[in-house]
């Protein structure tokens, strides 16, 4: 963060306090009181579970510079020093009032990533090939709303080079409204996919979504497009068309083409404008398309193409995406993070290239696809059986479907539907033998994850301590 103190942010955020702010030092900001540190700006924000208000009093006692407020100062409880206090109508809009004010006075070029799929991939990819060369960062985990990015454009420092942002969007309007926020020199579409598609009215709904971030460029900045995807003429995708742009994917048309795509378990291959060859050590053939355009936007920053195919060789897939561990003799497949047609269909092809043993696909809820959700589900269960798949779990309502559509392709596999992860985790472990290749796929509020944690704990109480496959 850049140095500020407690008075300038008060201006910044139109705080008001019962005494004279104090021009306290702060080095931080959070939103978390168990990760507070000396120094930080504590935002008292109001979520599902907690109220920030009801830790003011904790975290100033731990040495926090103030804390941002929306509650009277007589409901922070007792002991508080009145002058660390600032008081806001809403702490979320303060937050994006003071990250707003960073983003202007901050150096770092900000790469701006959103997309159906591949968001936290792709994030990931361009982090950390540019960080071989540069100062800077990336945000923490999936932090792409309205609290999160904030978090992120306030963690970027006075020397930073570059600083890669992620925006997500549940409904229209948000990816331009955080667009807009992060104000970005680069922007990327990695993907548009039937993703959360009952909030948008269809796929045209989601093509626009994702395509509004081109129109919060910074002036001369660059558009990194997935030209397999668009679907339109360029002038219905690149706003009034004033920054230049660079489209990536399997069309002969790409700027940035992938070609030759060759993938297992262990790593995907392929070919960049039929002139250099890739490879990446992490499963899943759709990763060639999100390496592309961390190419693209790596090339930006003047790197030359064998230095970010060196860098891309080294590069790890974040948590929840294609994590791969043994256990018991068993290899599961931990893509647990989330789920949508598109991305289902990516994981049903990498479970495919398994050669060897019965291959398990467990499947949860894909969550917010509308009325097209028994559809989608029924289309992605028979995909799952004319992939050769033996052995389809579903968990969850919606998956009613998918097993459905699973049992009707001939031949079918063995199938089994639970109602919940909970259920899911007490039976299915003890259903798994050694050889199988198990992967884990669902909606982030079907929780399989806990089902990953399952089969790792039963898996390894006979069979000696887990150990996580090594990856060239």
């Amino acid at each position: 963060m850049i140095p500020m103190t407690l008075d300038e942010i008060a201006g910044v955020v139109g705080g008001r306090s019962s005494q004279t702010v104090q021009p306290i030092p702060v080095t931080g900001v959070s939103t978390d009181s168990r990760s507070i540190r000396p120094g930080d700006l504590f935002f008292a924000i109001v979520g599902e579970r907690f109220d920030g208000h009801a830790f003011v009093a904790d975290v100033l006692s731990r040495g926090a510079a103030g804390c941002v407020v929306s509650c009277d100062l007589s409901e922070v409880g007792s002991g508080v020093n009145p002058s660390q206090i600032l008081r806001v109508t809403h702490t979320v809009e303060a937050l994006g009032r003071l990250a707003a004010w960073h983003r202007r006075h901050a150096t770092a070029e900000v790469v701006a990533v959103t997309g159906s799929n591949g968001k936290t991939t792709t994030k990931g990819m361009i982090e950390h090939v540019l960080a071989g060369r540069f100062r800077g960062r990336g945000s923490v985990k999936s932090f792409n709303n309205q609290i999160g990015l904030p978090l992120t454009l306030l963690s970027a420092e006075r020397n930073d080079k570059f600083l890669v942002v992620e925006i997500g969007s549940n409904a229209p309007g948000e990816v331009a409204a955080l667009g807009r926020l992060a104000q970005p020199d680069i922007a990327v579409v990695t993907s548009i996919g039937h993703a959360h598609v009952g909030g948008f009215g269809g796929l045209a709904g989601v093509r626009a979504e994702k395509l509004s971030l081109f129109g919060e460029v910074r002036p001369g900045g660059l558009c990194v497009v997935p030209l397999d995807d668009v679907g339109k003429p360029a002038a219905d995708w690149m706003g009034d068309g004033s920054n230049p742009r660079v489209t990536f994917g399997t069309v002969a048309e790409a700027d940035v083409r992938v070609s030759g795509v060759r993938a297992d378990l262990d790593r995907v291959r392929f070919r960049l404008n039929d002139k250099y060859d890739v490879e990446l050590p992490v499963p899943g053939a759709h990763n060639a398309r999100n390496a592309a355009a961390a190419f693209a936007v790596c090339r930006r920053f003047r790197m030359e193409p064998e230095e970010i195919i060196t860098a891309l060789a080294t590069v790890r897939l974040p948590d929840g995406r294609l994590n791969r561990f043994a256990v018991g003799g068993i290899t599961v497949i931990d893509d647990s993070y989330n789920a949508n047609p598109t991305s289902m269909a990516a994981a049903i092809a990498t479970l495919a290239s398994v050669t060897q043993g019965r291959r398990v696909f467990v499947a949860g809820d894909m969550l917010e696809l509308g009325d097209e959700s028994a559809d989608w589900h029924t289309r992605i269960g028979e995909q799952l059986a004319r992939s050769g798949v033996e052995f389809v779990a579903g968990v969850g309502a919606a998956c009613t479907a998918l097993i459905r559509g699973a049992a009707s392709v001939d031949p079918p596999p063995v199938t089994a539907h639970y109602p919940d992860a909970q259920q899911a985790s007490a039976d299915l472990p003890g259903r798994l033998r050694p050889g199988d290749t198990v992967l884990v796929k669902g909606s982030r509020r079907i929780g399989l994850e806990r089902l990953v944690s399952a089969i790792r704990d039963q898996q390894g109480t006979g069979a000696g301590v887990a150990a996580p496959l090594l990856q060239p």
